[in-house]
């Protein structure tokens, strides 16, 4: 959106001013905030649903909206929450890698612990205004398994999990090296960890095929697979 478009509240309640550019409105249960933005309402003022809060602040070009319930941050946009809201728009798995300390290994010789990462993003449906047209999100969920000559050898483990909140200290947990946010007129890239050091030694040597799972809030997903060798005991 461009600096200057008002921006209105959601819902009943009382205004905070959280910071200069930051307002929040408590309503009860229910508290939601949007940054960067000049406020328009005095802090502790009631405010009704679609009154003017204030208009985006130069030069953000866009609004952090988010949503609280009972102390808690949850997805504004997920099923049966905001509406009307739709999202046909799929995630995209980029690529899946083993690693192991930040260097990528060959898959057809896996052996001792290693790291699983995936590069997943998903496109906004609504396409941002310049500079942040080229901006990508990140999945709601990420999950994978291991097959061996079809059938499981490991079952779907869902290690990343946005639909509840993550604190800021498990960053480094989440995101592998490589991760960048967005910037203006470039978009970011985001590379997480399915696993820490597997242990490749609990499955026997052989050929494997890894297959990883990228999902929304509204049940768009994407699949992805990579085929690979143990060979612990070569």
């Amino acid at each position: 959106m461009r600096d200057g478009t008002p921006v209105y509240a959601v819902a009943d309640g009382i205004a905070r001013h959280e910071n200069p550019s930051a307002v929040s409105v408590d309503g009860g249960d229910v508290v939601f905030g949007y940054w960067h933005i000049a406020p328009a309402v005095r802090h502790r003022e009631r405010v009704r649903r679609h009154q003017l809060l204030g208009r985006v602040l130069a030069p953000w070009g866009h609004v952090h909206f988010a949503e609280r319930r009972r102390g808690q941050y949850v997805d504004p946009l997920r099923p049966r929450a905001l509406t009307p809201w739709s999202d046909p728009t799929s995630p995209r798995i980029a690529a899946i890698s083993f690693e192991r300390a930040g260097r990528a290994l060959r898959p057809h010789a896996l052996f001792a612990d290693v790291d699983v990462v995936v590069e997943a993003h998903d496109r906004p449906p609504l396409r941002p205004l310049e500079p942040w047209g080229a901006a990508i999100l990140t999945p709601s969920l990420l999950r994978w398994r291991v097959l061996h000559r079809g059938r499981i050898a490991r079952p779907w483990h869902t290690p990343i999990d946005f639909r509840t909140f993550q604190r800021q200290e498990r960053f480094e947990a989440i995101y592998a090296s490589g991760t960048r946010q967005n910037r203006p007129g470039k978009p970011g890239r985001y590379r997480f960890f399915l696993a820490h050091q597997w242990t490749t030694s609990l499955l026997p040597d052989g050929h494997y095929r890894l297959e990883a799972e990228a999902a929304d809030e509204r049940g768009n997903l994407a699949r992805a697979g990579l085929e690979f060798v143990l060979a612990n005991h070569v």
